[in-house]
């Protein structure tokens, strides 16, 4: 029998349906060849006729295309007024870095493209050092294993310029995916373990009890403010938030460890259904970005699907339509919500990390709703890495505990107390900030807490700018019964920004934070002038942090960088020596153990001196 022939039986049994041999019932899409061939049950009678039907996907390939989109959008983020990325993201070399991405995009499986790519990720965002948002933290240890995944196929296949095949590619993936899914369940389990504390679990006070109610925006004032029973329900929603909120992040870490595939399935579509609603939250709690970088990393949960449903998307026309179409409702729907109040991730433009999570969300439905594979994985899932693995738990464990992280840490929306004591209920926080309140003061932890009570410069205000509506401000008022306030001190900026205007609150920080603020004004040839108190001790209750009198100094810094400092409001006497070397930088050793470490303020809201506040740090 000749091979057209041959490939004429094959390409017949193929075509069987699936109700012929008692089989599940087909998808509602056309297979690819390589799933086709997955199905047919003559794969081990004919393999060499059936090679070319069941290709591997490129794993690495697909992957690097989702990473790619992601990573262009972050960096379009960054040049979008009103957004804090702005800061950081103009001080970085962004056309490189598009340049770089985009040729990651075409060229994904060239190992010098996709490491050099990867590799200037890493090293632009540890560059931000403090200012870089957990987000971007989360994404720079997991690219960075990824990174070493590929210079190793590469060493072991001798490529540098020269594609990697799909079973090399499958194995780079394969080599990683247990490490990135144990950073993720570790980044995951912390962000609701720092939870666990006094001021999330008061509904009066949760960010919780404000950003589940927010969904309820989306109704017609005619329900939303006219029925009694939507108030009845917001009020049960912030009472049961905090609690609610907790819950789901300690299962997510579970989802992404199961072994059965259709509960890795279950986990996938929960974990990206948990940021569907994070994401389509009204502002300012739309953090779409983040969604964008952890469901991305969701593809080292099932690759080879996610890989097929990639691909898929350049041949279906039913997944083409959908992956324009979501995107497009997905940006309608929040438009008049997002016209009152600036998005907090795109600032005051269109919050298009949205819309690419839509278009991801339907990538993972896709990837979800294939058939299991029959045949046998292009490479086996390698031990998860314990360098990187322990890297990670360093950074979400140790860090807050020591004090060496506030802000990129796994502690958004948390109101952890990262200063002034520890509101855990298990664990002690900022150890170093404690114990050295009394050392000498060029060490960086020395110093304690200083209430900062009035400022001159308008972008110290910035990060306590209202990011609410009107709108927002009543649903969370008058129907939910929440009094706190909200405060995204994780946007703080330092420069001028208009929208949302700053708010002069003032503040407690820890002694660095003032130190990083004269040096910030002094860098940019600002003149400021501060008032500011000086607490006693380095731990106390919310009465004495917001309240109690301290030790009262003035400082004025002139646009020459100049300093005068003297005590009291009015300048009665000049500050004695330690005082003024409390103000100066800290000594290079101890800036070095305080590198990833930018204090954030909490500020003082008239009326919230029970539990601190609402306050995110990102």
């Amino acid at each position: 029998m000749s091979r057209t022939d041959d490939d004429f039986i094959i390409r017949k049994r193929l075509s069987i349906t699936i109700e012929d041999r008692d089989e599940p019932p087909s998808p509602p899409f056309p297979l690819s060849p390589y799933e086709a061939a997955q199905q047919s049950p003559d794969v081990r009678e004919h393999p060499k006729t059936l090679r070319r039907y069941e290709q591997e996907p490129a794993q690495l390939s697909s992957y690097l295309r989702l990473w790619a989109l992601a990573n262009a959008l972050r960096l379009a983020a960054g040049l979008i007024p009103g957004t804090a990325l702005r800061d950081t993201v103009q001080r970085q070399p962004v056309e490189l870095l598009f340049l770089l991405v985009a040729l990651a995009f075409m060229c994904p499986s060239r190992p010098l493209v996709a490491g050099v790519a990867l590799a200037a990720r890493v090293a632009t965002n540890a560059a931000k050092g403090p200012w870089m948002g957990n987000s971007q933290l989360w994404a720079t240890l997991m690219d960075f294993a990824l990174l070493c995944e590929v210079v190793r196929a590469a060493r072991a296949a001798k490529k540098l310029w020269a594609p990697l095949t799909a079973s090399e590619e499958a194995g780079v993936v394969a080599g990683c995916a247990a490490t990135v899914k144990w950073q993720l369940a570790i980044f995951y389990f912390f962000s609701g373990f720092w939870k666990i504390n006094t001021s999330f679990l008061n509904p009066k006070y949760s960010c919780a009890s404000i950003f589940t109610v927010q969904p309820l925006e989306y109704l017609p004032d005619s329900i939303l403010f006219g029925w009694p029973s939507v108030k009845a329900v917001a009020q049960t929603i912030a009472a049961v938030g905090p609690a609610a909120t907790l819950v789901i992040e300690a299962v997510l870490p579970l989802a992404l460890h199961a072994t059965d595939p259709t509960l890795i399935k279950v986990g996938v579509l929960a974990v990206a259904t948990f940021h569907l609603v994070i994401a389509a939250t009204p502002p300012p709690s739309n953090v779409s970005s983040f969604g964008v970088t952890t469901v991305t990393r969701l593809f080292f949960c099932m690759p080879r699907a996610w890989s097929v449903a990639v691909e898929a998307a350049a041949r279906e026309p039913l997944l083409m339509l959908a992956l324009a179409v979501a995107p497009a409702l997905a940006l309608a729907a929040v438009y008049d919500l997002h016209a009152v109040a600036p998005s907090t991730v795109q600032g005051t433009g269109q919050d298009y990390h949205l819309a690419y999570y839509a278009a991801l969300c339907v990538l993972a439905g896709r990837a979800c709703a294939g058939p299991p594979s029959k045949c046998a994985p292009a490479a086996e899932e390698k031990k998860a890495s314990r360098w990187h693995v322990g890297a990670a738990l360093f950074y979400a464990m140790a860090l807050p505990i020591l004090g060496l992280q506030v802000k990129g840490g796994c502690l958004m929306f948390s109101q952890l107390k990262m200063h002034g004591g520890s509101n855990h209920l298990l664990l002690p926080t900022s150890l170093l900030q404690r114990g050295l309140v009394d050392a000498a003061p060029d060490n960086a932890f020395a110093g304690g807490v200083v209430r900062i009570n009035s400022y001159s410069l308008a972008w110290v205000g910035s990060p306590f700018a209202e990011h609410m509506g009107p709108r927002t401000i009543r649903v969370i008022r008058d129907l939910a019964g929440v009094p706190g306030e909200y405060v995204w001190a994780a946007k703080q900026t330092t420069r001028d920004r208009a929208a949302p205007p700053p708010r002069p609150f003032a503040y407690t920080i820890s002694n660095l934070g003032l130190r990083r603020l004269l040096a910030t004004a002094r860098s940019q040839g600002e003149a400021l002038d501060v008032y500011y108190e000086r607490l006693a001790g380095a731990v106390g209750d919310e009465t004495w942090r917001t309240a109690t009198p301290g030790t009262a100094y003035r400082v004025r810094l002139a646009a020459d960088g100049s300093v005068s400092c003297g005590t009291g409001a009015f300048y009665l006497s000049s500050c004695g020596d330690r005082e003024l070397a409390l103000l100066a930088p800290p000594s290079q050793p101890s800036r070095a153990l305080a590198f990833m470490l930018l204090p954030q303020p909490n500020p003082i809201v008239p009326g919230m001196t029970d539990e601190m506040h609402c306050v995110t740090w990102g």
